[in-house]
């Protein structure tokens, strides 16, 4: 997908703007930061050795990266959806035999 399309500025828009204000008030996305600093400080607790915090960076950070991904591409496909439904006629026999 093109990334100067209005789908990705839009994205970007609303990821890096509204999104921020949203996992703020998120009780699950909060959680989830808790359980991270928690484990951060564990680590950080076992004296490792430069190399391996290295790796392990290196190893969690690709981890996020690859959510990340997936979280605009499903966000991306999803507001796909929203414009094909809006522009389209809905034709659910089609639809039907195509999960079939």
């Amino acid at each position: 997908m093109d990334m100067n399309s209005v789908m990705y500025q839009l994205m970007d828009m609303r990821t890096n703007g509204i999104l921020d204000k949203i996992i703020e008030a998120d009780k699950d996305y909060q959680e989830i930061n808790r359980k991270s600093d928690v484990y951060s400080k564990q680590l950080d607790e076992m004296n490792l050795t430069k190399e391996i915090r290295l790796l392990i960076d290196r190893y969690v950070s690709e981890q996020n990266a690859l959510g990340a991904r997936y979280g605009a591409l499903a966000y991306l496909l999803g507001f796909s959806d929203c414009v094909e439904l809006m522009t389209k006629p809905l034709h659910l026999e089609n639809m039907q035999k195509a999960a079939n």
